[in-house]
Order: C-alpha cells, then structure tokens, then sequence
C-alpha cells in the first residue's frame, strides 16, 4: 500500500475478503482516496474510499465508492496499520509496517 500526502492510495493484496470478486486475492490492485478521522468518530481511524478494485468495483461503473478501512498500532518510532481478521476476539491481525 502507498499512502500520498495528496490523500490517494494505491495498493495490492488488499482489501483480500471480497467474496464476489474474481482473480488471486493477493494479486489485487486498487485505488481511490484515504483520511485520518477524528477521535470521536465511530469510523476507522484511517479510512479508505476506494475507486477501483480489479475484478471487483469501479466507480466509473458502479458509481459511489467501497469503503474500508484500517486501525492505527505502534508510536512515532515504529507505527503500523492492522485490520482484524475474522472475530476481534479472536486478536488475529493483518499488519502493515511502513516501509520509508
């Protein structure tokens, strides 16, 4: 996943739980635009609103966008972003370390 500081992404491999999409999951492109939201939002603290996803949705087809998002670990020395796989509960995660 690359995160602009213009506000859009792109990525491979993920979102990888899309059932209805077709293709190898880790071979997976998308993009669109991402936001750090508040605080006190119920939301994630860094959403993605996702324009295009190979063999899954394109907005310019679709119209609207497939949202998502991802949670926010780690400090200013080694911060990372996770999603939780399956029942939190269970504390299966999905991690992405920053690269640069």
């Amino acid at each position: 996943m690359t995160l602009r500081n213009d506000g859009t992404f792109t990525t491979v491999g993920w979102p990888a739980d899309l059932e209805e999409a077709s293709g190898n999951p880790r071979d997976r492109t998308g993009s669109g635009t991402w936001k750090l939201t508040p605080d006190h939002d119920i939301d994630w603290p860094v959403s993605f609103s996702f324009h295009k996803i190979s063999g899954f949705w394109d907005s310019d087809v679709n119209g609207g966008y497939y949202g998502s998002g991802l949670y926010v670990g780690g400090g200013r020395e080694n911060p990372h972003l996770y999603e939780y796989v399956g029942d939190p509960d269970s504390c299966d995660l999905n991690t992405l370390t920053r690269n640069s």
